[in-house]
């Protein structure tokens, strides 16, 4: 007899999501996780009494009825987290333009109109697709994930799914300055709008609104113990410093994985929440990898070189403007190259949870984090090379922020291969796979083994692992019934 129902690697949100709704039907899990602290890329660390969130701004999903709420509320755990609801969604300064992304997305439609009213019918076309295709795409997801039991098919994502978010912007707008402001939000998928999925920066943008750009009071850290606490309270484990090795396979089928201290663990089912190609490393007989690995993929995404700095300021003019985009040219392909790397002629993304949570650093202090979009091959040696663009980003953080370089009281950084090394994730890659148009979601072509998280090909970000991690348990289900 298998000793678990289903062995999940790793306890991103995605292996999360699907190890919560498992529990709470009443299978036996198992999470393996080689980290001290369940979250991936949700994690959180503290420094002199200031709590910074290593990686994530904000998210979607913890509406009524989103996917991360389904797994808190089946988990009992939902009373256990205070989230707290960003407005604006976004702060995005532009040369002489600054627009705040409101909550209401009425409010930012009328805004968008009052700056660039010849193109208030361009802008209603646009958003009347947005709408369209989010309907489908929210749809769509729920019932994959195994949250609806029906849906129709979804003729707009299919007839978009070919056009990058660039082409589909250019049947509607012709303001190449409002094309930029429309695509402020592209950094959070690393990648411009020329090459970007059209659908993929719809469900980005649109579930802000729909759903709620959120955080949580103490940081995104308490989400994954919410749920980690969550799923061991329902029978199930949750075993941190345990290293998936070996996914065990015998006849086609996954039965099981082994640790790196020698520890083997029977299922009837494995979900493999971590990176694609080092999933099939893990395989017992390497003949099992071909097929997998001969599908078409889109590359891994980009990485970050993030900066995070305990500041001694009053920020109070800010306001509620707690993620703020810096965009010194409209030439929002620009931003996206090398050269604009570390460059105060490129755009960088400052994220300052303080000042909606006071919960995140003592009085006077804040908690700040600039975010430097970058690729792992930028530098050979990024051990080397912390100190110089640590003052090159600090320099660009202090263009949106006057000052903040004096006023650092505390400064760390995490480089691409500081993100590979916590969470073996490929380069460091932010958002899994690059998210252009022809991504698709992916099989393992193994009996028993799913993928979940962003490597699974349903999109990058948290929403998008926790709806593959709803589908990874839903297949686990439909199997063992």
């Amino acid at each position: 007899m298998p000793d678990f129902d289903c062995v999940i690697i790793g306890s991103g949100i995605g292996g999360l999501v699907a190890g919560g709704r498992l529990a709470s039907k009443g299978y036996k899990v198992l999470i393996l996780e080689q980290n001290p602290v369940p979250g991936g890329y949700l994690q959180s660390f503290r420094r002199r009494s200031i709590t910074f969130d290593s990686c994530v701004d904000c998210f979607s999903g913890l509406d009524a009825n989103g996917p991360v709420s389904i797994v808190l509320s089946s988990l009992g755990v939902e009373k256990t987290l205070k989230p707290i609801r960003l407005d604006p969604i976004r702060t995005s300064i532009f040369p002489g333009l600054t627009i705040h992304v409101h909550a209401d997305i009425e409010r930012y439609i009328s805004e968008l109109k009052s700056l660039f009213p010849s193109e208030s019918a361009g802008i209603d076309s646009l958003f009347r697709i947005f709408n369209a295709v989010y309907s489908e795409i929210k749809g769509w997801g729920d019932f994959i994930a195994g949250l609806l039991p029906h849906e129709r098919i979804p003729v707009n994502i299919v007839e978009l799914s070919r056009l990058t978010y660039g082409e589909l912007l250019d049947t509607c707008i012709k303001d190449t300055r409002l094309k930029a402001v429309l695509s402020d939000r592209c950094p959070f998928y690393g990648v411009p709008p020329t090459r970007v999925g059209s659908v993929a920066m719809i469900a980005l943008i649109m579930s802000y609104f729909s759903s709620g750009a959120w955080r949580i009071k103490g940081g995104s850290q308490r989400l994954a113990e919410a749920i980690s606490s969550g799923i061991k309270s329902r029978g199930s484990e949750v075993i941190f410093k345990k290293k998936a090795e070996r996914i065990i396979v015998e006849n086609g089928k996954a039965i099981g994985v082994a640790t790196s201290d020698g520890d083997e663990f029977t299922s009837k089912t494995v979900i493999s929440n971590i990176d694609f190609y080092k999933t099939f490393e893990m395989l017992s007989t390497k003949a099992d990898q071909p097929r997998a690995l001969a599908q078409k993929v889109t590359g891994a995404s980009s990485s970050f070189f993030i900066l995070y700095a305990g500041v001694k300021m009053d920020l109070s003019h800010l306001e509620r403007s707690s993620s703020i985009g810096y965009y010194p040219t409209f030439d929002m392909d620009y931003n996206f190259t090398e050269e604009a790397c570390f460059n105060t002629a490129g755009s960088i993304g400052i994220t300052i949870p303080s000042l909606i949570d006071p919960d995140m650093a003592p009085d006077g202090i804040h908690s700040v984090t600039a975010h430097e979009m970058s690729s792992f091959s930028f530098k050979n040696d990024w051990k080397a090379s912390k100190g110089e663009l640590t003052d090159k980003i600090l320099k660009k953080a202090d263009l949106i922020i006057p000052g903040i370089c004096r006023s650092a009281a505390h400064v760390e950084v995490a480089t691409p291969a500081t993100l590979e090394r916590y969470t073996a994730n490929t380069g460091g890659a932010a958002y899994g796979w690059t998210q252009s148009p022809g991504l698709r979601p992916l099989n393992t072509f193994i009996d028993g083994l799913y993928l979940a998280g962003h490597w699974e090909g349903t999109g990058g970000g948290v929403v998008a692992a926790a709806y593959s991690g709803h589908k990874a348990a839903g297949r686990v289900e439909k199997k063992l019934g």
